[in-house]
C-alpha cells in the first residue's frame, strides 16, 4: 500500500469508529440507563406493596394522601389491602390480590433485567468492535513508518 492510500484508510476507519462505533454505543447506553431506571422503579414499586400490605406494621389499614390531578390531593383511608390496582400501562388498570402483584412485579423485573443482558452484551460487542478497528488503525500506521523507513 501506498503512503497515500494507509492515511485515507485510517481516516476512513476513524471516522467509522467516532460516526457509528461511538454513536451506537451511545444509543446502547441510553437504553440501558432507561431500563435500569425501570428495573429500580420496579424494585421500589415491589418495596411498597410489602410495606402497604404489612399487617404488623399497618394491622388496621393505613392513611395517605391520592393525588386527584394538577397536585390536588385528597385524603384517603385503606382498610383493606389484600387487593390493588395497578396501572399496567397505557393507563389501563388490573386489581391484582397481593400475591398476584408480587408475581407479576417479578416477571416484569424479570423481564426488564434479561432486556438488560442484552444491552450490556451489545454494548461489550460495540466495544470490542471500537478496539478491534484501533488495533487496525495501529498496523496501518507501523506499516506506514515502514514505508516511511524504507
Amino acid at each position: 500500500m501506498s503512503k497515500v492510500n494507509i492515511e485515507e484508510t485510517i481516516l476512513k476507519y476513524e471516522a467509522f469508529i467516532n460516526n457509528v462505533l461511538k454513536e451506537d454505543l451511545k444509543q446502547v447506553d441510553l437504553r440501558l440507563q432507561g431500563i435500569n431506571a425501570e428495573i429500580s422503579d420496579l424494585i421500589q414499586q415491589k418495596h411498597t406493596l410489602q410495606v402497604v400490605t404489612d399487617k404488623a406494621v399497618h394491622p388496621h389499614g393505613f392513611e395517605t394522601q391520592v393525588n386527584i390531578g394538577c397536585n390536588f390531593f385528597m385524603e384517603a383511608s385503606v382498610e383493606d389491602t389484600s387487593n390493588l390496582l395497578f396501572n399496567i400501562g397505557l393507563s389501563h388498570y388490573l386489581e391484582f390480590s397481593t400475591e398476584e402483584a408480587n408475581k407479576y412485579l417479578e416477571i416484569r423485573i424479570k423481564a426488564f433485567e434479561k432486556k438488560a443482558e442484552e444491552l450490556r452484551n451489545k454494548s461489550a460487542e460495540t466495544k470490542g468492535h471500537i478496539k478491534l478497528m484501533l488495533f487496525g488503525i495501529a498496523e496501518l500506521q507501523n506499516q506506514q513508518l515502514g514505508i516511511i523507513k524504507s
